[in-house]
């Protein structure tokens, strides 16, 4: 059991897949050479037993016309024939007196042989052993049924070994030629299908091997497996891989975390320096607006310093509030509810800037919109900041669209404007915080409906228009009760 699986793991699958074909091809041979030889064999020698019948017979029956006539020179001179020509050894013929009267013998001619009268005149058949040498046919001579004397006959079992031999050599030769046909075919085929066979599995090992290395390629221990046969390659490979992948995702893991402290330290850093820009603009408006005050001596001057005053407060006190909504997005409250009711009370709530905007709201698409998973308070301000930004956008006026369409477990909400878009090389930027192209903007709208919509397992995504700025909300479809 270990040499054979030594043999499986050291051993490749293409030399594997001829060996197995060659032992097989070699089982066949033999079965079937054991066989065919046997066949053959066996019809030789009942071909020359036949032959030696049909002989006996001719004989028996010449030596019929002969001990009528009496002619026994004419029966001499045949038995001389047949043994020179080699299909006789010896012979013996008698009348029913039991004399010689015919025999490759000469001595023998004349003297009396009354066992061999007996043997003709009772044969057990085929008085020999049909694959055996040695063994004389005897039968009586007669006619019409009538015994009238008897002969034997013998053959010489050598010379028809040898005959049969040079058969069963003609034969053994043509199998094997044919053997080495189908070795060669075999071969051949065998390799050509292991190589196709595992061409993909070696295709597949060097893939594996190289995404390993490009993953880990600090690992010491990788080199040549210690198997030859392909499917173990692979086998290795991928585990290795396995191993090596689990150590990148474990440091990839422990790097995303640094990274994820380090980008929250950086946020926050671009955060505090973003409020105290905005903070120290204002504080030095509000400081000149004091040393206003402090000079002026007029009413209506003072007046106007104070007013200054209250703008730049209120604009700290908005741009405070827009950081503290950024910063504290509220777990969100995810139940069944109706996108279109939330975009109809955004429409609703922002009707006075958008009847002085010269603004309307169009919407198309699905009249019955599936019910969706969210929160409506948080969806409201998204759809707020969404129609905030469309408003400000298109100064001159123009309309809103909303569209709903249902994409597989989806509701997709696009609301598009008229106004001027946002270039494309910049659109990857938008939901980023703190940026933005508004000159007084403070670059948390869009980054604040991105967090809003996310949070509630949805996206958003600004996609490509041939007019203004499209973006499109994805939220997830509610389960009816029956699904």
């Amino acid at each position: 059991m270990n040499i054979f699986r030594n043999f499986h793991r050291h051993t490749s699958i293409r030399t594997k897949g001829v060996i197995y074909v060659v032992v097989l091809i070699l089982f066949i041979f033999l079965t079937v050479s054991s066989l065919v030889m046997s066949t053959v064999k066996k019809n030789l020698v009942e071909q020359l037993d036949q032959f030696h019948w049909s002989i006996a017979k001719k004989l028996a029956q010449t030596s019929s016309d002969v001990l009528l006539s009496r002619n026994y020179g004419f029966l001499m001179e045949q038995i001389r024939r047949l043994k020179s020509a080699g299909e006789i050894s010896r012979v013996k013929i008698i009348d029913k007196r039991h004399v010689v009267i015919a025999s490759d013998q000469i001595s023998e001619i004349g003297t009396k042989d009354a066992g061999l009268m007996e043997l003709g005149l009772h044969p057990e058949g085929k008085n020999r052993a049909r694959e055996k040498v040695g063994a004389d046919i005897s039968m009586p001579i007669e006619i019409n049924g009538e015994p009238i004397g008897a002969l034997t006959v013998g053959f010489d079992w050598d010379a028809e070994g040898r005959r049969i031999d040079r058969e069963l050599g003609r034969t053994i030769r043509q199998i094997l030629y044919l053997a080495l046909l189908i070795f060669v075919l075999g071969i051949g085929g065998a390799f050509i299908i292991s190589r196709v066979l595992t061409r993909p599995i070696i295709e597949l090992s060097r893939e594996i091997e190289k995404f390993d290395r490009e993953i880990y390629p600090q690992d010491d221990d990788r080199g040549l497996s210690a198997y030859k046969d392909e499917s173990l390659q692979l086998g290795d490979a991928f585990t290795r891989m396995m191993t090596n992948l689990q150590k990148y995702l474990a440091k990839n893991k422990k790097i995303s975390a640094e990274r994820e402290k380090l980008t929250c330290m950086a946020a926050i850093g671009q955060m505090s320096a973003q409020i105290a820009h905005e903070t120290r603009n204002s504080l030095y408006a509000i400081r000149g607006a004091i040393a206003g005050l402090e000079k002026s001596e007029a009413l209506s001057e003072r007046q106007d310093y104070v007013e200054i005053i209250k703008e730049e407060v209120q604009e700290m006190t908005k741009m405070s509030d827009d950081f503290l909504q950024f910063a504290r997005t509220p777990e969100p409250e995810i139940v069944p509810c109706h996108v279109d009711d939330v975009v109809q009370r955004v429409a609703e709530l922002l009707e006075p800037d958008l009847e002085d905007a010269k603004i309307k709201v169009i919407k198309q698409g699905q009249e019955e919109v599936p019910q969706v998973m969210a929160d409506p308070i948080l969806l409201k301000r998204a759809f707020m900041n969404l129609f905030l930004n469309a408003i400000q956008a298109m100064e001159g006026g123009g309309t809103i669209w909303v569209e709903y369409r249902s994409v597989d477990n989806f509701v997709e909400t696009s609301i598009q404007d008229e106004g001027p878009g946002i270039p494309r090389e910049i659109n990857v930027k938008v939901f980023q915080p703190f940026f933005s192209t508004k000159i007084n903007g403070t670059g948390l709208g869009l980054p604040t409906v991105y967090k809003l919509v996310v949070s509630q397992r949805g996206d958003v995504d600004l996609v490509d228009s041939e007019f203004g700025a499209r973006f499109i909300l994805q939220l997830p479809m509610a389960k009816t009760a029956g699904a």
